[in-house]
């Protein structure tokens, strides 16, 4: 059977951040005894955690063809992207031992490189003469331009990425990482390109991997005439499915679009970074077309493209220049790291122990159950597709495991839930307003992936941003999460952007009274907290009554 056309389909649920679904749309063509029939529609939905992937489509014959298309680890590591672990999402593997987090050994030190002197003093001139027009006449674009990645940063990125970055992108970070307000808003290249900064071209140059990846198509991995390789370096994104990239082997700029091939004679094609930000310049002092555009400035002091020349620029645009970096970078205090008792202290280096299986009491259990009965009755009934992602119960081993991995001890309320449901399912079931119950694997997943950054961090991060002592339980895809402090019981907020909230609405005594809550303002279809319950083609959604 052939897969005629692949759509992808981005929804987005907008509330303290972005609340992103990928729903992969596939209309098949052709005819087979066991395939569905032409013309049928199968959307299969995906949530991402690192490089594992949780997919469910509602054709399990189908959805086993789409997961045999997957690239191989040899496969994906071959076009210089990173493998792929797909997951059913039901925790219901067996789980590997865990890894203890240590802080005993030395942090390495990464000694920047120097590049071509000559490349280095024409990206700088470029970016002089870029700036000294932003400053006369595009001051709000001048001061989203953000300051230069540390030297010892970018060294610390070409180690990691076993490559180096050409020499007149690499001088060009150490100028700027990128712009603020992007993508769309910050500083731009023609015709509407965000410039990124380093975090966010690995973030995007993953995204375009990923996607190679799951469909499993090696002829478009190529750098030359594909639709994307591992080893390009996107430089520029329009937020529309369009990227400007460098080709790090020649150094040629191209052009991606969505499903289409890649460009280097398009309109933005160029022979180099370097002449891209000297044709830039050259652009900007004269008013001049780069290529198909022209430099205008907005009522707001802010630089755009435009394909006709702008007659009336405003005036008032002028600000104070932007200092150019030194030649010696100045040394930054190191900031304070934290010490091994304090890593201890933060939750996150438990002491090593063997897991030990514990039953939650028999009068917590039957209070649990009793409240998972009434979602369960209501769901069946109103939302089907939210009832059919419910995971089935988790094992008491695995629980175990994870507890001791965490060096926490559940309490008996969610050990009682995971033993009813190992988590809601991907895209399933949650409390208000855009949570999803997490299985045993994903608490210990997401509580690792936050204390390795814990310990990573500032000592004076390490105790208000997150707390190893917390048993993260409800998913917000959003980089969010509901948790319980299992030394009080209750429940709180925890936001990549914010840290910790432990007080205000999303405080519940107890992991049970948030059930409770839950199922109340499912059968009453009151809100709860400002939030109501609805359906919408047979899932579970929750509408903002403010």
């Amino acid at each position: 059977m052939m897969i005629d056309k692949v759509r992808k389909v981005i929804k987005f649920r907008v509330s303290r951040g972005i609340r992103l679904a990928l729903v992969v749309m596939l209309f098949l063509g052709g005819v087979t005894a066991s395939a569905p029939e032409v013309g049928k529609t199968v959307i299969c939905t995906s949530s991402w955690l690192g490089n594992s992937v949780s997919l469910s489509c509602g054709d399990p014959e189908f959805e086993a063809r789409l997961r045999a298309r997957v690239l191989t680890p040899d496969q994906a590591r071959a076009i210089d992207c990173p493998p792929i672990e797909l997951s059913d999402g039901s925790g219901g593997d067996e789980m590997a031992e865990p890894e203890m987090i240590s802080t005993d050994e030395p942090t390495p030190t990464y000694s920047p490189r120097a590049p071509d002197p000559v490349i280095a003093a024409r990206v700088n001139q470029a970016w002089d003469r870029i700036e000294r027009w932003l400053g006369a006449h595009a001051s709000a674009t001048l001061r989203k331009l953000k300051f230069p990645v540390a030297p010892q940063d970018l060294a610390r990125w070409e180690d990691s990425q076993r490559r180096a970055l050409p020499d007149d992108l690499y001088v060009s970070y150490l100028r700027h990482d990128g712009a603020e307000g992007n993508l769309g808003d910050g500083f731009q290249l023609p015709p509407s390109y965000g410039l990124l900064g380093l975090s966010e071209m690995d973030s995007a140059t993953w995204g375009k991997c990923r996607d190679l990846v799951m469909e499993g198509d090696l002829e478009a991995a190529d750098p030359e005439h594909g639709k994307w390789h591992g080893s390009l370096l996107t430089i520029g994104d329009t937020s529309r499915g369009e990227e400007l990239f460098v080709e790090p082997r020649t150094g040629r700029v191209g052009e991606s679009a969505w499903d289409e091939n890649l460009r280097y004679d398009g309109p933005m094609g160029w022979p180099s970074h370097l002449a891209l930000l000297e044709a830039l310049a050259t652009s900007l002092e004269g008013r001049a077309s780069l290529r198909d555009w022209y430099p205008v400035v907005t009522s707001g002091c802010e630089l755009r493209w435009s394909e006709e020349q702008q007659t009336s620029p405003p005036t008032g645009c002028a600000g104070v220049p932007r200092p150019s970096p030194t030649p010696t970078p100045t040394v930054q205090p190191t900031p304070e790291r934290l010490t091994p008792q304090q890593a201890r202290d933060t939750g996150c280096v438990p002491a090593r122990r063997s897991p030990t299986v514990r039953v939650p009491g028999p009068k917590v259990t039957a209070q649990v159950n009793a409240v998972w009965g009434r979602i369960e009755r209501w769901l069946a009934r109103r939302a089907p597709a939210t009832y059919k992602r419910l995971q089935p119960p988790a094992r008491l081993r695995d629980i175990a495991k994870v507890e001791a991995a965490m060096g926490a001890r559940f309490p008996d309320d969610l050990r009682a839930s995971l033993l009813r449901h190992n988590g809601g399912g991907s895209w399933g079931f949650g409390p208000a307003p855009f949570y999803e119950l997490m299985s045993a694997k994903y608490i210990h997943s997401d509580w690792k992936m936050l204390c390795g950054i814990v310990l990573d961090s500032p000592a004076e991060l390490a105790f208000v941003w997150w707390d190893g002592h917390l048993i993260p339980f409800a998913a917000a895809h959003d980089g969010g999460n509901l948790f319980i402090d299992p030394r009080t019981g209750k429940t709180g907020e925890y936001f990549n952007e914010e840290g910790l909230t432990t007080e205000g609405d999303v405080v519940w005594p107890s992991y049970l009274a948030l059930l409770r809550a839950t199922a109340k303002s499912l059968e009453t279809g009151r809100p709860i907290r400002g939030w109501r319950p609805s359906v919408q083609k047979g899932e579970l959604d929750w509408k903002s009554v403010k």
